[in-house]
């Protein structure tokens, strides 16, 4: 996948038109569209901007990377595939997996205090 192709994806995955990441961007809509084109890419400000409107970072975007991030967040890839995916739920569905996540954790949490005990 090239920086057209995931900023594409990255875009659609925010549900954000061209329009709309131009307006948080500071560029003219045409200009994503050249992006995403491969036409053209952004300058060093643009790319930022993209980077954080999108929730990435300036080395996916360009490079397809993140194994810096994942490493440096001290992620593991499954857990990273699995945001993914939940990445992609309609919103009341992505609430849910996180009430679950807050629950088992506060389980957790409360189990490890117990057995201190």
């Amino acid at each position: 996948m090239d920086f057209a192709e995931r900023l594409k994806d990255l875009r659609k995955r925010k549900s954000l038109s061209q329009a709309q990441l131009a307006d948080l961007i500071e560029v003219h809509f045409t200009q994503v569209s050249r992006y995403e084109r491969g036409e053209t890419k952004p300058n060093a400000e643009a790319m930022t901007k993209l980077a954080k409107v999108l929730d990435t970072t300036v080395d996916y975007l360009m490079n397809g990377s993140n194994e810096e991030v994942v490493q440096e967040a001290g992620l593991e890839k499954e857990l990273i595939a699995r945001f993914r995916e939940v990445q992609l739920l309609p919103w009341e569905e992505k609430k849910t997996v996180l009430s679950l996540l807050d629950a088992f954790i506060a389980k957790t949490k409360i189990q490890d205090w117990l057995t201190a005990k």
